[in-house]
C-alpha cells in the first residue's frame, strides 16, 4: 500500500512500494488530508500521456485503487478539492507527484478485458444515487435467534414450548342455577343509515399486504394435505418468528377472507391512480420530452460538461492572453528590428555559444590553476596547455593513490551502490534499493555511470546523493569528478563532519545537517561539454578529519551525467 500526505498544495510519500503493470484493483493508494482538506470534497487524478483518469474520494473516503488502464512508464498524480458550503468557488489543488510503472512479467490472452475506471461525471453522479437512496440496513434477529445467542439450546418447537407456564389446579364445579323463565318477543328495528367508507390509509400498502397474505396461505396450505417433504416444509414454518407463529394462530379462514378483500380492493385503487399520477404536473412540450431517452439524455450530460470546460479553457486563455496584449507597443527604432534577419540571429547564437565555451574553459582553467601553479614555475613558462591538464593533475599526486568513491564499469552496483544513499521527494533509499524503482539512474545501456535524465526523473527533480563510506580529508585535498553536462550551472558540492556516534542512517544525518546550513559548501559548478570532462574542487575550509561527501543531481538543463568520482591530495 502507498500512502501519502496531503498538506496545502504539496503531496509527501509516507510509503512507497514497486509499481507494476497489468494490475487491477489491487493497488491501494491511502490519504492523510491535513487542515483544510478535511472539510474538501476531494477527487484524485492520475495523467499519462493524454489520457486523464479522476477517482472520486468525496468528504469522508481516503482510499482509492490505482487505475488498471494505466501501463509502464511515468504517471502523474495530483489531488484536487472543492469546498461545497462556501459562498464563493473555492477550489485546492496540488503539485503533482511522479510515478513510475514498470514492466510486470504478466503475459495473457487478450480475452479479460480490464474494467474502466467510470469518468469523473458519472462518479458524482453514482455519489448522489448513494447519498439520495441511503445504505440498507440489516435485518434484525428473531426473538428465537436471540434466544440462542443468549445459551438457548434446541428447535423452535422447543423453544415456544418453553415459554408456556405449568398448567394449574383444577377448579370445583359451581352449583346449578334455576332455569329462567322465556321473555317476550322484542319489536322490529328501524332500517340504519348507511355505513362509512373505511380510509384506504389504515391498511398497509398493497406489497405489504401481499407479504402478508403469503405468510398466511402457505403455513394453512402445509396443512391441507399430506407431503412427501414434510420435514422440509416442517423447517420452513420452523423457520418463522415467534410473533408470526402466534399471528398465524390466531388466524382464521374468515379472517383471510376479508384480509384478501381488502388486498384486492387496495391493489384496484393503486392502479386507478396511475393515470393521475401523470396529471400532477403539466408540461407543454410533454410530447418532446417524452420522445427522449437515455442515450439522448447522457448526450445532453456531456455536450453540457463540454460546454462548461471549454468555458473554462477560453477564459484560462483569455487571462493569459490579456498580459500579452496590455504590454503590446510600438517602437521607435522598429526600421533596425525589422532588419534582423535569421542569419543574423544564427550569427549571434554562434557567438553566444563561442562566448560560453570559453567560460567554460575559463573556468576549468581557473579550477585548475592553483593545482598547476607549482608545475607551471618548474616548467619555467606562464603558458599551460589545455590537452596536459589531466597528465600534470597526475603527476600533483603525493605518491598516494586517489580513494574511488564512485567509478563506472560492471562492478559499479556490487562494489560502489552499497556505500552509496539517495533521497528524492522526501524519501530516501540505499542505491541498490533505488536503482529497483529507476533502473536507468545506474545500467548497462550507460556502462553503470550515474544518470539524472529528466527521462526517468521528470523536470527539475533534485537527487541528493551522498556517500556513505567516510573519507580523511584536508584544505590540500581535491574532489575529483568525470561527467557530462548539457548546461553550465552553479552546483551543490557539500562536506558533512563524521561524528562520533549516529543514530540513523548516514544518508538521513547528511540530508538533516545539509538542511541545517551545517555543513561544509564547496565552490562547484558544472560545466556544458560535449565529451566527458574532469573537474578538481579543493576542500577549502575543511579540517583536518572525516567527512562524507554529498552531492545534488538536477534532472533540469544540466542533467548531469557522473563516470567517476575520486579523492585525492594535491601539493
Amino acid at each position: 500500500m502507498w500512502k501519502f500526505l496531503v498538506k496545502n498544495q504539496s503531496i509527501e510519500i509516507l510509503e512507497r512500494e514497486v509499481l507494476a503493470d497489468h494490475q487491477i484493483q489491487y493497488v491501494q493508494f491511502k490519504f492523510t488530508f491535513d487542515g483544510d482538506w478535511k472539510k474538501f470534497h476531494k477527487v484524485v487524478q492520475f495523467s499519462q500521456c493524454d489520457e486523464i483518469y479522476s477517482i472520486v474520494l468525496g468528504f469522508d473516503s481516503t482510499t482509492c485503487y490505482l487505475p488498471a488502464e494505466l501501463h509502464v512508464g511515468a504517471v502523474k498524480m495530483s489531488v484536487f478539492g472543492y469546498d461545497a458550503e462556501s459562498d464563493t468557488t473555492v477550489r485546492a489543488t496540488t503539485v503533482p507527484i511522479t510515478l513510475n510503472i514498470r514492466e510486470s512479467g504478466f503475459v495473457g490472452d487478450d480475452d479479460t478485458p480490464i474494467p474502466p475506471t467510470p469518468d469523473l461525471y458519472t462518479q458524482l453522479l453514482q455519489k448522489i444515487v448513494e447519498i439520495q437512496a441511503g445504505i440498507d440496513g440489516k435485518d434484525g434477529l428473531s426473538a428465537y435467534e436471540i434466544a440462542k445467542e443468549n445459551g438457548f439450546v434446541g428447535t423452535v418447537s422447543e423453544w415456544l414450548e418453553s415459554l408456556k407456564g405449568s398448567d394449574g389446579l383444577p377448579g370445583k364445579d359451581g352449583v346449578d342455577g334455576k332455569n329462567g323463565t322465556n321473555g317476550k318477543d322484542g319489536k322490529d328495528g328501524r332500517d340504519g343509515v348507511d355505513g362509512i367508507t373505511p380510509d384506504m390509509s389504515e391498511y398497509p400498502p398493497t406489497s405489504a399486504v401481499e407479504l402478508m397474505i403469503q405468510k398466511i396461505t402457505n403455513p394453512l396450505s402445509l396443512k391441507s394435505h399430506e407431503h412427501e417433504n414434510q420435514s422440509v416444509l416442517d423447517e420452513i414454518t420452523a423457520s418463522y418468528t415467534l410473533k408470526e407463529q402466534r399471528k398465524l394462530a390466531e388466524i382464521s379462514p374468515s379472517d383471510y377472507a376479508t384480509k384478501k378483500a381488502l388486498a384486492d380492493e387496495a391493489l384496484a385503487i393503486r392502479e386507478a391512480m396511475i393515470p393521475l399520477t401523470r396529471e400532477l404536473h403539466s408540461h407543454k412540450n410533454m410530447a418532446v420530452l417524452d420522445m427522449l431517452t437515455a442515450e439522448q439524455l447522457t448526450l445532453l450530460s456531456d455536450l453540457q460538461q463540454f460546454e462548461d470546460s471549454t468555458k473554462y479553457d477560453i477564459q484560462t486563455i483569455r487571462e493569459s492572453v490579456e498580459p500579452v496584449i496590455s504590454q503590446a507597443h510600438w517602437h521607435h527604432n522598429l526600421t533596425l528590428l525589422n532588419s534582423i534577419t535569421t542569419t543574423k540571429v544564427a550569427k549571434w547564437d554562434s557567438f553566444e555559444n563561442f562566448g560560453t565555451q570559453i567560460n567554460g574553459l575559463s573556468t576549468r582553467i581557473t579550477v585548475y590553476s592553483d593545482l598547476v601553479e607549482n608545475s607551471v614555475a618548474r616548467i619555467g613558462t606562464a603558458e599551460v596547455n589545455i590537452e596536459n591538464l589531466q597528465k600534470q593533475i597526475d603527476a600533483l599526486k603525493n605518491g598516494s593513490e586517489p580513494v574511488i568513491l564512485f567509478r563506472s564499469g560492471q562492478d559499479a552496483m556490487g562494489v560502489y551502490a552499497p556505500e552509496i544513499g539517495v533521497i528524492l521527494n522526501n524519501g530516501y533509499h540505499l542505491m541498490t534499493d533505488f536503482v529497483a524503482e529507476h533502473p536507468h539512474f545506474c545500467s548497462a545501456e550507460n556502462d553503470y555511470a550515474l544518470s539524472y535524465s529528466q527521462d526517468d526523473f521528470g523536470w527539475d527533480a533534485q537527487i541528493l546523493t551522498v556517500c556513505t563510506k567516510a573519507v580523511s580529508l584536508t584544505e590540500k585535498s581535491g574532489i575529483m569528478i568525470s561527467y557530462l553536462s548539457g548546461a553550465t550551472e552553479d552546483g551543490s558540492l557539500y562536506l558533512v563532519p563524521k561524528p562520533e556516534k549516529i543514530d540513523v542512517p548516514v544518508t538521513i544525518y547528511v540530508n538533516n545537517q545539509i538542511t541545517a546550513n551545517d555543513a561544509i559548501s564547496l565552490n562547484f559548478k558544472w560545466l556544458q561539454s560535449e565529451s566527458f570532462i574532469t573537474t578538481v574542487t579543493e576542500c577549502s575550509g575543511a579540517s583536518d578529519g572525516e567527512y562524507f561527501l554529498a552531492w545534488v543531481g538536477r534532472s533540469n538543463n544540466t542533467h548531469p551525467f557522473i563516470r567517476n568520482i575520486k579523492v585525492l591530495e594535491v601539493s
